[in-house]
């Protein structure tokens, strides 16, 4: 039994380091700074809310002071009961447009193909209601970016838990960056399957050729990642981190709201492409082995501590070593001095997640 289960373990292990062999290379590959200029393209930015009354009026401000001068904001309110639209019919900026939604769906894709249609110019540029940008170049590194090559169509950006005490935060953190390494690895090798609606930009041209969300228009979520597992390819997809480009967003205070908001992507990553689902479910999976049979090796006694703890040890310093650039790019240089914790909270994370989203789904 011990000959398996250590041949079990060191086959995971190979996995393990070839994804993140993987990931080390793709972020080799990308470029972290792009040219500034406010003259470019006209851009429409689209935030739609649903009350928001105590982030909205922020956010709004905030792009408003966008160093880029052709741009202009529709404002989407998706039915709020609270005070988010009056306070936005204070500002008195011609760049800013107040829409209101005519359907009133489940999700927010009747709020969005409603902006979409709306919008004067063929550059959209998305965020959400809770989020603020890093600089005041925003807009103009993400068009950069954009038309930079003639082919790309749509650009992934980045967009980061801010920083607080706790260990949910902590987690959201460290969560929300290795999602962002694996998206990214995963555009950047030809194989888009998602972006982050807080931070993500495409043609108007695309949306109308690949008909929008209506492929996936009975399920509430997926406005961001189907979006992109649908209409991205190697060709069209280019992905920006300039820490210029990060937008800022707050993670959920709770355990049982971060867990809801997780279920939501993860009932959404079923109708991810074979190949998507195959390789996301892999990474994840030989996590879960991996450490499981860490577990059942010390309570049986098949393998001894030492041997437990070499094979341990070696998986985080190697995994370290490719993670260290991308955990610093990506603002999460902190975490790493956390990491061995937050990476046995990742198993833990596996394992209640889908129960969490199958309990929530049935209703139990």
């Amino acid at each position: 039994m011990s000959e398996i289960l250590l041949f079990i373990l060191l086959l995971c292990l190979v996995i393990i380091i070839t994804y993140w062999l993987w990931f080390y290379i793709s972020f080799q590959k990308l470029s972290y700074h792009h040219k500034k200029t406010n003259a470019g393209p006209p851009v429409s930015v689209i935030v739609c809310y649903q009350n928001e009354g105590d982030h909205i009026l922020k956010t709004i401000n905030a792009i408003l002071q966008q160093n880029y001068e052709n741009f202009e904001i529709l404002a989407m309110d998706d039915f709020s009961t609270d005070d988010g639209p009056k306070k936005l019919s204070e500002i008195d900026d011609p760049r800013l447009k107040l829409m209101s939604v005519e359907k009133n769906l489940q999700g927010k894709k009747a709020a969005l193909t409603q902006a979409i249609t709306a919008a004067s110019n063929e550059f959209l540029l998305f965020t959400d209601a809770d989020c603020l940008p890093a600089s005041s170049h925003w807009i103009s590194a993400m068009v950069y970016k954009i038309t930079a090559n003639k082919h790309t169509e749509i650009v992934l950006g980045y967009g980061p838990v801010i920083k607080k005490t706790g260990w949910v935060n902590t987690f959201a953190r460290f969560e929300t960056v290795l999602t962002a390494i694996q998206y990214i690895s995963y555009a950047s090798s030809g194989i888009p399957y998602m972006g982050v609606g807080r931070n993500l930009m495409y043609r108007k041209s695309l949306f109308e050729k690949t008909g929008g969300f209506e492929s996936h228009s009975n399920i509430a979520s997926g406005d961001d990642d189907l979006m992109i597992s649908a209409a991205g390819s190697k060709n069209n997809t280019a992905v920006c981190v300039d820490p210029d480009t990060f937008m800022f967003s707050d993670a959920k205070n709770t355990i049982l709201k971060f867990l809801n908001q997780k279920s939501r992507h993860v009932s959404t990553s079923l109708y991810y492409s074979f190949l998507h689902k195959f390789l996301l479910s892999v990474f994840a999976l030989t996590h879960m082995l991996f450490y499981s049979c860490l577990v059942f090796s010390f309570i049986y006694g098949w393998l001894n501590f030492s041997a437990i703890l070499t094979i341990l040890f070696l998986k985080w310093a190697i995994q370290i070593l490719f993670q260290k650039q991308a955990f610093k790019i990506l603002n999460g240089k902190d975490l790493m001095y956390r990491f061995p914790l937050l990476d046995i909270l990742l198993v833990l994370y596996y394992y209640i997640l889908p129960i969490f989203t199958l309990i929530r789904k049935n209703g139990w």
